[in-house]
C-alpha cells in the first residue's frame, strides 16, 4: 500500500460573467439558507454577495467539491481567488471542512503574538500573519518525507471518514512543525558553537545546549557543542529521507530539543491544529526508549555506573558515552567517540 502523502492540485478555470446580478442573487439566497436566522451572519454574507459577482462566486465554492466524489483523496485546505475582475476581489481563505476553516483565522491585528521570544530569532521568511504562518507550516511537511504521518499519529484504519481526515491534518502539521522546529534548532546551535568559540565556559549564554541535562553542564564545551550539531544535521538527514530512531544518546537529546521548539511554535501559533497528545505520542513512536529522561532528574544522578542500568537493559547514560552509537547504528564520524 502507498505511503499517504501530500500535494497540490492546481486548477484554473476561465469564467465569463454573462449574468452578473444572478450569480450574486443566487449568492443571497445561498446567504439566507446558510444564516440560521443569524441577522448578523446574514448581514455580513449579503454585504459580501453584493460586492460582485466575484465575491459572491468564492462564497458559493467549496474545494471539496472537486474531490469530494474520489475515493482515497481529502482536500485538506485551499486558497481561493479570481484574477481578472473589474473589481479586483481579495484573496480569501477557504478550507475543506468548518474545523480547519476556523484553524485559519487572523488574529484580531492581523499580526502574530511572539510573547517574550526575540522575533528575530523565530524567521518563517518574513511572513507576518497568522494565516500565512500556518499555511507555511502545513506545506512544509513535504520537505521531511522520511518521516511517515503515522508516526504522527496519523490512523489510515480509522473507519470514519471525518476523524481520518482529522488525524491526517493533525499529523501533516506536526511534520511541517517539526520542520521548522529543525531549521530553527540547527540555527541556535550554530550560534551556540560560536558563542562557544569565544567564550568556552558562556554554556548559561547559549540558546540550546544550556537545555541539556543540567547535571552536565561542565562538559558543553566548543567542541561537545560542534559534535552534537553533527549529530543534531544527521537527523534532519533521517527525517528527511528514511526515519529510524537517534544513533546515540546524544542524538536522543537533540530530537528532544526539536519537539520543545515545536512546543515553541505552538505557544507561537495557538490555532495550530495538532492533536491533544501528539508530544506523547510522538516521543512514543519516534524514540526507542526514554532512558535519556532520567538526565534531566537529579535523583537518577549517577544511574549510569548502577548495576541496576544494565541489568535493566538502558543505555548506557554517562556522558563520556553520549555519542556513541547504539548497538547496529553508526554515528557521524566527527562526532563520534575515539
Amino acid at each position: 500500500m502507498d505511503t499517504p502523502h501530500t500535494a497540490k492540485l492546481h486548477l484554473e478555470i476561465d469564467l465569463m460573467f454573462d449574468d452578473p446580478a444572478a450569480v450574486q442573487r443566487h449568492a443571497g439566497a445561498w446567504a439566507r439558507e446558510q444564516s440560521d436566522g443569524g441577522t448578523t451572519q446574514v448581514a455580513e454574507l449579503l454585504s459580501q454577495a453584493a460586492e460582485g459577482p466575484e465575491s459572491a462566486l468564492m462564497m458559493l465554492i467549496e474545494p471539496d467539491d472537486v474531490v469530494g466524489a474520489v475515493p482515497g483523496v481529502t482536500a485538506l485546505g485551499a486558497s481561493l481567488w479570481i484574477d481578472g475582475s473589474s473589481e479586483a476581489a481579495a484573496p480569501r481563505p477557504a478550507a475543506s471542512s468548518s474545523d480547519y476553516e476556523s484553524d485559519l483565522e487572523e488574529s484580531e491585528t492581523g499580526e502574530l503574538d511572539l510573547g517574550d521570544l526575540d522575533p528575530d530569532e523565530l524567521d518563517l521568511g518574513g511572513l507576518e500573519s497568522e494565516e500565512d504562518w500556518l499555511r507555511t507550516i502545513f506545506q512544509s511537511a513535504d520537505k521531511l518525507p522520511g518521516l511517515e504521518l503515522e508516526l504522527l499519529g496519523y490512523d489510515q484504519e480509522e473507519p470514519s471518514p471525518d476523524l481520518r481526515s482529522r488525524s491526517l491534518r493533525r499529523a501533516t502539521n506536526l511534520r511541517g512543525a517539526m520542520h521548522w522546529a529543525f531549521e530553527f534548532l540547527v540555527d541556535q546551535l550554530f550560534d551556540d558553537v560560536s558563542t562557544l568559540r569565544t567564550e568556552p565556559e558562556a554554556v548559561a549564554e547559549t540558546m540550546q545546549l544550556g537545555d541539556l541535562p543540567p547535571l552536565h553542564r561542565a562538559h558543553y564545551g566548543p567542541l561537545f557543542a560542534q559534535r552534537f550539531l553533527a549529530v543534531t544535521l544527521d537527523l534532519g538527514t533521517s527525517l528527511a529521507t528514511s526515519y529510524r530512531s537517534p544513533t546515540c544518546v546524544a542524538q536522543e537529546l537533540a530530537l528532544r530539543l526539536l519537539l520543545d521548539c515545536v512546543e515553541i511554535l505552538q505557544d507561537m501559533l495557538p490555532a495550530l491544529e495538532l492533536a491533544e497528545d501528539w508530544r506523547g505520542s510522538a516521543e512514543d513512536n519516534l524514540f526507542e526508549d526514554l532512558d535519556h529522561e532520567l538526565l534531566y532528574d537529579p535523583a537518577f544522578d549517577g544511574i549510569a555506573s548502577s548495576p541496576l542500568a544494565g541489568q535493566l537493559g538502558m543505555a548506557n547514560l554517562d556522558v563520556s558515552s553520549w555519542f556513541t552509537p547504539f548497538f547496529d547504528r553508526a554515528v557521524n564520524p566527527y562526532a563520534a567517540n575515539e
